[in-house]
């Protein structure tokens, strides 16, 4: 068995699509309406892994920081100097667990956490 996507409600799909592409590389695979004042879009990364953005018509989503989206980088600090630039919120610096592992918190426009993680 194998995750299709993940479901994250939105407030602004079309601010949701712009920061997922410019910022993290998404591409849309498909946008629709899904009934009155309902439009989805599926969006993907280089290797197809999805996710589903619903927007509800203006419906005011906080999610701060209760879901949770971790991406695996080749380079913690070039990272974090790519998402300064892009002007995202940073919410924990990288740091270097006793692993090896290095571990960096960020959030995006909607306040899904976003976490950074480079393996050793």
């Amino acid at each position: 068995m194998n995750i299709s996507f993940v479901t994250i409600p939105v407030y602004s799909i079309d601010e949701t699509i712009r920061f997922y592409q410019e910022v993290l590389d998404f591409e849309v695979v498909t946008r629709f309406a899904a009934g009155p004042q309902m439009e989805i879009v599926f969006m993907a990364d280089k290797k197809g892994n999805q996710l589903e953005f619903i927007q509800r018509g203006n419906e005011k989503i906080e999610h701060d920081g209760l879901i949770s989206i971790g991406f695996y980088v080749d380079d913690i600090t070039a990272t974090e100097a790519y998402l300064r630039k892009h002007n995202v919120n940073i919410t924990a610096a990288p740091i270097t667990l006793p692993s090896g592992v290095k571990l960096m918190h960020a959030h995006d426009l909607n306040g899904v956490a976003l976490g950074f993680v480079q393996r050793p």
